[in-house]
């Protein structure tokens, strides 16, 4: 049987937690509140609960309601006896010091494949996992060199601002509650090729229970392609195919060509820099290029060329 998870509800309310972004999974509780906790997805005849690696008699159901703190985890069994992996850890602990506050950082990217010249935003989110309210926030993204600032949008919370000098934005955020979050675009222009890594950092007044959280990187591979957009096939042996620039890197790439109405007329494993539109009328045409970088991912290219012949 494979691995379970555990879904957790709160029974009472009064109070929200998000989970942090690395294991092991920790919920708070006030004193005398009670977690619902939930095997999922799997449906068994059978479930074991354990709470400190010790069976918890009489905790056989898909549920298991508990207002005591522990590590937490779950078997299945199914109608053959056969038992499931024991399921990872959930830890439920006692709210004694609101003090605490575990503000976390997740960095993402708009989604897609990018090159030299085009613009992207980067998307900042800061969570506050609780159990206190956070204080003084402070957020930074020092921006890769491949890249220059093209807009700082307006946070959803608090202030943020660019520091030239540093290549830096610097959030900062008055106080966030528990349970709360935030959000910052910042759209950038590419200027270099390779491989842009960067790292977003957030920091808090207050002590922070879990600090594996507080930085988020993002990496992204920007291929030396130049992809034109027209071609002009017309026997002067200048521009008469569509050539691709710097594809030949990267010898595992497909190309597909279709026209105004959606139909192939094209079609190439391996693309051999030998489209010239032959048989083909003058006007537009739409393109989807596929190519495997070097950490072994498909980044999918998609535009238009005109087809002319003067």
């Amino acid at each position: 049987m494979r691995r379970l998870a555990i879904a957790i509800l709160f029974v009472t309310t009064g109070w929200g937690y998000r989970a942090a972004a690395h294991p092991p999974v920790i919920r708070y509780i006030m004193p005398g509140q009670q977690v619902k906790l939930s095997a999922s997805p799997l449906t068994a005849p059978r479930y074991q609960w354990y709470r400190n690696g010790a069976s918890i008699e009489g905790a056989v159901q898909q549920e298991f309601v508990t207002s005591q703190p522990g590590v937490y985890a779950v078997e299945a069994f199914n109608e053959g006896g056969c038992v499931s992996e024991l399921s990872d850890p959930v830890v439920i602990e006692l709210i004694t010091n609101s003090a605490e506050a575990d503000v976390a950082i997740s960095k993402s990217a708009d989604q897609g494949a990018f090159q030299l010249n085009n613009t992207m935003s980067y998307h900042l989110q800061v969570f506050n996992n609780g159990p206190g309210n956070a204080s003084a926030l402070q957020i930074a993204d020092q921006l890769p060199s491949q890249v220059l600032l093209d807009l700082l949008e307006k946070p959803s919370a608090g202030k943020a601002e660019y520091n030239v000098n540093a290549h830096t934005v610097l959030w900062k955020i008055d106080e966030l509650p528990a349970g709360g979050s935030a959000t910052l675009s910042i759209r950038v222009k590419i200027q270099a090729t390779g491989r842009i890594t960067n790292t977003a950092t957030v920091t808090a007044m207050e002590k922070d229970p879990v600090t594996g959280n507080n930085s988020s990187t993002h990496q992204l591979e920007v291929l030396p392609l130049f992809i034109p957009n027209a071609i002009t096939p017309n026997g002067d042996g200048v521009n008469d195919k569509w050539v691709i620039e710097g594809l030949e890197k990267y010898a595992e790439n497909e190309l597909t060509i279709l026209n105004r109405w959606g139909n192939h007329v094209f079609e190439q494993k391996g693309y051999a820099q030998n489209w010239s539109g032959q048989g083909l009328n003058d006007g537009t045409y739409f393109y989807l290029l596929r190519v495997k970088d070097s950490r072994g991912q498909w980044q999918e290219f998609k535009g238009y060329i005109t087809l002319l012949r003067p």
